[in-house]
């Protein structure tokens, strides 16, 4: 057994940036050998990721800062600060910042090999 340690300043060089915000990794199989993955996701006001889905991997929301809305088939979910929100394997789902300032999440994925597929 051991600990694996990502040092902000690490994560940050591999920080994916686009128009809409930014993510890192934090943890996942190939980075940490961890059965689960872990991702900080910032996303600018009035900006949102692709519709997608996670194949076999449920996902969970914790949102530290801002305001968002997640669109899914069935429903809309409103999700404030200190929010979580579990999305089950599979569901296709997007994440809209309807704030007026960035909103910064976790994202914490079942499978350390998380897929994602674009709808």
């Amino acid at each position: 057994m051991k600990a694996v340690h990502v040092p902000a300043s690490e994560a940050d060089k591999v920080k994916k940036t686009a128009d809409w915000g930014s993510q890192v990794w934090l943890a996942n199989r190939s980075l940490s050998g961890a059965a689960l993955a872990v991702t900080r996701l910032t996303i600018h006001p009035g900006k949102s990721g692709e519709r997608h889905r996670h194949p076999g991997s449920d996902e969970v929301l914790i949102l530290f800062r801002g305001k968002v809305c997640v669109h899914t088939p069935m429903e809309d979910f409103m999700v404030q600060q200190g929010d979580g929100l579990t999305i089950l394997g599979g569901l296709t789902h997007q994440i809209e910042n309807v704030g007026d300032e960035d909103a910064d999440m976790v994202l914490v994925y079942s499978s350390g090999d998380r897929k994602y597929v674009a709808e």
